[in-house]
């Protein structure tokens, strides 16, 4: 049945012209040996494998519109003429005609040059798909004209398709091309998926499960429906199911992330006054703050990456780390620098607070160049907004400058790998503080930190401040004893193991589970265990840390972190005191006073905690708030703020 319509279709076998491919077929296979396929196992597995089986291919197809097929037969006797171009036509003929549709050329014929017969044009036309196999020539009228034109850009740099495209159109270039030319017409292929209704079925007109683009495109926007697509399983020529919330995530996660910090920037450079000529007296990069120098060496090592891929067309490896940079600007980079950016705060370095603008406008600046093929609206709006206010400098256009190349002197890669350890830690840590109902603005004591990785471990040790500021801890404790947190077990690799034991594997697979805690530390600290007479190395086993009984532990990788979650009363004011400057930062909100806007701020409460947070804390809670002053007012009467049961009237005014 039709597939379009579900009407009855009947198959019958019929006279076809032929392309001889079995005569060309290990040539094929050989040339298809040189194309650089992404994947790489669509050229060497469905692609190599339909060559291999390649069978002669029916060119020929019973319709009126078409290419028409250029063989004339006699009608009397067994001459055929195959013509290559309309001159020969109008030499045999004595007609020129520029319509080479098949109403135009079946009338004409001339006398057959063997017997008196008549030269009578076949009546098939090509199959469409030998016209997309012509391509690369046809669309210049080789050879006919642009001879050299046509010469230097054969064969592609690259081409695109889907999937289907194994059978079709990579076939028939391929075909062609080893035919006409003995050379494969492109040298690079990128397949990707088939884009599927959320269902898992094809889309349909007719069964109308999909979403109206125009919808999609009007909700969510061209950037993050661009974005979805090409860090999705397509480009990896797998399937994907389409999914509306797919896009919407793509606005949550990245294009409203990016905005933020965008706006950020532009919040506080106007609050502040900041100028260009304000960022170019910023200190030298070697001279700014660390997370300075990590942000821009993250968004190097980027650049090289993106370059690299870029380089061999892996798209799927490309749009990740574009964005997941995102997350590293703002969760991070930003978040850590906040406070550097608040000049008004008073007794702040004014060079790090100009290294921090100079940083972040550089950041946003070089990362909409290196976003702008995946996120070209949002790149575009950016460029135009930060590289040309004036309109008399820079490029036009963000999409007319030079791809960036990487300033490999910014990269520091220990610096990463310090920083990417220490939020290591802090995910840990915050996940156990979730675990535990701890929140994050609640004080703890202590956390500890084991790796047996040496430099995992002195780069966390360098870092102590910062993972305690992070998770909200009093003290950091590091070593690399994990015997009193964890206890070490492992299991066999079985993708390592199986190639190499074959059926021994299970056996060994078993000694490896009966290892106890301190073989497992004996193979993580010399690289190597011996079992059954063969070396193993500690990549051919599978760690794994359990968490003693009565530890509050998280583990990944090598790294083990520990929360003492035990609760002070000392701890549990602080704790009310940073819930207070919460809580007075949404009110500062909802009031509409702007970011630099000083306060004097009044309370009431009867609360002893209160009352406690305030005494103990209030200096912290003034310079959180930009309170210029905090005073106690028994005469307050609006609605409360509730803090873990406990009550307080607050009431600031602008000053």
């Amino acid at each position: 049945f039709c597939w379009r319509t579900d009407t009855p279709l009947i198959y019958k076998a019929i006279p076809s012209w032929y392309v001889n491919v079995e005569a060309i077929k290990d040539r094929m296979v050989e040339l298809n040996e040189g194309i650089h396929w992404v994947p790489d196992y669509v050229g060497t597995k469905r692609f190599g494998n339909w060559l291999e089986g390649a069978r002669d291919y029916a060119i020929s197809r019973n319709r009126f519109w078409g290419t028409t097929i250029p063989i004339w037969e006699c009608d009397s006797c067994d001459e055929t003429v195959c013509l290559g171009s309309r001159d020969e036509l109008e030499t045999l003929s004595g007609v020129r005609t520029d319509d080479l549709h098949k109403h135009i050329l079946d009338p004409i014929t001339w006398s057959c040059t063997k017997c008196d017969g008549t030269m009578i044009r076949v009546p098939e036309v090509l199959d469409t798909w030998f016209d997309s196999g012509s391509m690369p020539y046809a669309q210049v009228h080789y050879p006919f004209e642009n001879k050299e034109r046509f010469e230097r850009g054969f064969p592609a740099n690259f081409i695109a398709e889907g999937l289907d495209q194994t059978r079709g159109w990579f076939y028939t270039l391929l075909i062609l091309s080893t035919g006409i030319f003995d050379q494969a017409p492109f040298e690079n292929c990128v397949v990707t998926g088939m884009v599927l209704a959320e269902d898992g079925r094809k889309m349909s007109k007719s069964l109308k499960n999909y979403p109206d683009p125009s919808h999609v495109l009007d909700e969510f926007g061209a950037d993050a429906l661009r974005a979805y697509l090409i860090n999705s399983p397509v480009v990896r020529a797998d399937p994907l199911r389409f999914s509306e919330d797919g896009v919407r995530e793509v606005v949550r996660t990245v294009l409203l992330p990016w905005w933020n910090a965008f706006s950020f920037f532009t919040t506080y450079a106007e609050a502040d006054d900041i100028t260009a000529e304000d960022l170019a007296a910023a200190p030298p990069i070697a001279e700014r703050p660390e997370i300075d120098r990590w942000i821009l060496s993250v968004l190097q090592t980027l650049i090289r990456s993106v370059n690299h891929e870029m380089a061999s067309y892996r798209l799927f490896a490309v749009t990740p780390p574009i964005i997941g940079f995102v997350e590293h600007l703002t969760n991070w980079y930003i978040r850590r620098s906040r406070r550097r950016f608040w000049s008004h705060r008073g007794g702040g370095d004014e060079s790090t607070k100009l290294a921090a603008f100079a940083t972040l406008h550089e950041v946003l600046l070089t990362f909409a160049t290196v976003a702008a093929p995946v996120l070209p609206f949002m790149a575009e709006e950016m460029y135009q907004r930060l590289a040309r206010p004036s309109k008399t400098s820079a490029a036009p256009s963000v999409h007319l400058l030079d791809y960036p190349d990487a300033d490999t002197a910014l990269i520091d890669t220990g610096l990463e790998l310090a920083m990417a350890a220490s939020r290591t830690v802090v995910n840990l840590g915050r996940t156990l503080r979730k675990r535990n109902d701890l929140r994050v603005r609640q004080p703890l004591a202590r956390v500890t930190i084991v790796t047996r990785d040496p430099e995992l471990r002195m780069a966390i040790e360098t870092h102590t401040a910062l993972i305690a500021e992070e998770l909200n801890v009093r003290t950091v404790r590091v070593h690399d004893d994990e015997a009193e947190l964890v206890e070490l077990t492992a299991k066999a690799d079985f993708k390592r193991l199986g190639p190499r034991f074959g059926k021994d594997t299970k056996a060994i697979a078993a000694m490896i589970a009966d290892l106890d805690h301190d073989a497992v530390a004996d193979l993580l600290d010399s690289g190597e265990i011996t079992i059954a007479d063969e070396v193993l190395s500690a990549a051919d086993v599978v760690i794994v840390r359990n968490p003693r009984e009565g530890t509050v532990v998280a583990t990944e990788d090598s790294i083990t972190v520990a929360l003492d979650t035990q609760l002070t009363n000392d701890l549990l004011i602080e704790g009310v005191a940073r819930e207070l400057v919460n809580r007075i930062q949404m009110l500062r909100r909802s009031e509409g006073f702007e970011v630099a806007d000083r306060i004097q701020l009044r309370w009431m409460s009867d609360d002893a905690s209160i009352i406690d947070a305030f005494s103990v804390h209030g200096r912290f809670i003034a310079g959180e708030v930009l309170a210029v002053a905090i005073e106690e007012d028994d005469s307050l009467t609006s609605g409360p703020i509730t803090i873990d049961g406990s009550d307080v009237v607050v009431s600031i005014v602008g000053v």
